[in-house]
């Protein structure tokens, strides 16, 4: 009886020199698992900017379209809704050749938050004035359509993905 004993005990001393990890595989994986999720949600949020292709795929509401001067191009205003019932609403600003096919590139030009005022309004050939405004916030601004951007969030211009598609990309002082 009394190797009986001496022999459970030696078997419990030695589960206990276990490392840690393999008493608890399963509380390790779990661990692991949940920090490896926080990484990548982390590094989502942190980067996104960065890779960020100011495209919004063809989605939202054509809230009104507006042709140039002389009928060359048609600047389109579309409306983006995004966060569910505590959202909001993102303005996208396109322009496109008005006698150019289907298949003709759209022209991203503008992205901001929608602020409840807005309009289109041809300067010349080349200038679009977009206004986004309230009393608390304007987004107003004048862009040459050939080779200036603006984003509200400012992603466009720190992305990688669209750094050399425009010459000039505009985003509001923070």
């Amino acid at each position: 009886m009394d190797s009986n004993t001496q022999a459970n005990s030696s078997s419990s001393h030695t589960d206990s020199r276990k490392p840690w990890i393999r008493r608890h595989p399963f509380f390790t994986a779990f661990t692991l698992l949940i920090l490896v999720l926080f990484v990548a949600i982390f590094l989502n949020f942190w980067l996104r900017p960065y890779f960020s292709t100011f495209d919004r795929s063809e989605l939202g509401e054509l809230s009104y379209s507006m042709p140039s001067r002389n009928g060359d191009y048609t600047a389109e205003i579309y409306g983006v809704p995004y966060g569910g019932a505590a959202g909001g609403v993102t303005i996208w600003v396109d322009v496109k050749k008005t006698n150019a096919s289907e298949d003709a590139a759209v022209k991203t030009i503008y992205r901001a938050e929608h602020h409840g005022n807005n309009h289109l309004e041809w300067e010349s050939e080349n200038t679009l004035r977009i206004e986004n405004w309230n009393e608390y916030t304007d987004e107003t601004i004048t862009l040459n359509i050939d080779d200036e951007i603006y984003d509200g969030w400012g992603w466009a211009c720190k992305s990688l993905r669209t750094k050399d598609q425009s010459v000039r990309c505009l985003s509001p002082e923070k």
